[in-house]
């Protein structure tokens, strides 16, 4: 991980998304002095809410997956998930419809979606299943932590131990070739395989590594949270609040003065300064 020198008692945090909240708690937490400037008038950034006639609506993210990854920034001041969230875990996670009218739910339970795989797709279609959850879990496993979860600043860093794990588990082909080494059916194929546009890439163009989301979509577990998606930006703005962080919401930040490769302040559209 790239680190820099001199002090770092004060950080600015540009952007109250679900990033720079996340990033502002772990830096409190690390005992630094933190600033978060926001140019909309609440947290959330694209995690943001439109408010119409009385009605709420979320305009950015609609699934919730793997709530440990909120928990985790909440954890790092002391807090708990559950008392800032109300989560619940949707059964099914989603409804697919097909064109020949047949229906397959989502449930994000190995062995109750395989009954449901066999119900509507027959007794192989489930075999594969079964494989495939067993694939995707290990990708997972492999590229959460060296990979996800890692700084990268340079291609370098892609090189770990990891790589060749993934690269032997197949996460380097092509994700339709992949996918077809489970199921055969073509409603399978395409329930276990579209999520790699969450990541802006069809299918039949993405690596086979993109089935994590698939795993994390339909295997991890989807997840409601009472208030909708907006209560999460606002849950984690809430305890970086509690635990010391300045919030400045209606601060547009027009450029970071560096010197000398290194970010001393940020200039804002009203002509401050902040070191």
């Amino acid at each position: 991980m790239r680190t820099v020198t001199g002090r770092t008692d004060r950080v600015v945090v540009v952007g109250a998304g679900l990033g720079g909240l996340a990033c502002a708690l772990h830096l409190a937490a690390a005992g630094r002095e933190v600033t978060v400037l926001e140019r909309e008038s609440a947290p959330g950034g694209r995690a943001g809410r439109l408010s119409v006639g009385g009605y709420d609506f979320d305009t950015g993210p609609t699934v919730l997956t793997m709530p440990e990854l909120v928990a985790e920034p909440l954890a790092v001041v002391g807090e708990r998930l559950e008392d800032w969230l109300s989560l619940t875990q949707l059964d099914p996670a989603y409804r697919a419809h097909f064109p020949d009218s047949s229906t397959l739910d989502v449930i994000c339970d190995p062995v109750r979606m395989a009954e449901e795989v066999r119900r509507v797709c027959g007794p192989r279609e489930a075999e594969g299943y079964m494989r495939f959850v067993d694939f995707a879990r290990d990708l997972w496993r492999l590229e959460r932590d060296d990979f996800i979860g890692r700084n990268l600043d340079s291609p370098v860093d892609l090189v770990r131990p990891g790589l060749l794990k993934l690269a032997m588990r197949g996460g380097f082909r092509n994700l339709n070739g992949k996918i077809g080494e489970f199921f055969r059916d073509p409603r399978t194929r395409r329930i276990f395989s579209f999520q790699a546009l969450y990541a802006g890439v069809a299918p039949h163009r993405a690596l086979a590594l993109y089935a994590v989301i698939s795993y994390l979509d339909s295997v991890a577990g989807v997840y409601y949270p009472r208030g909708g998606m907006h209560s999460v930006p606002q849950a984690l703005a809430g305890a970086a609040d509690k635990h010391g962080v300045t919030l400045r919401y209606d601060t547009t930040v027009t450029r970071v003065e560096t010197y000398f490769g290194r970010a001393r302040a940020v200039h804002t559209a009203a002509g401050e300064r902040i070191p």
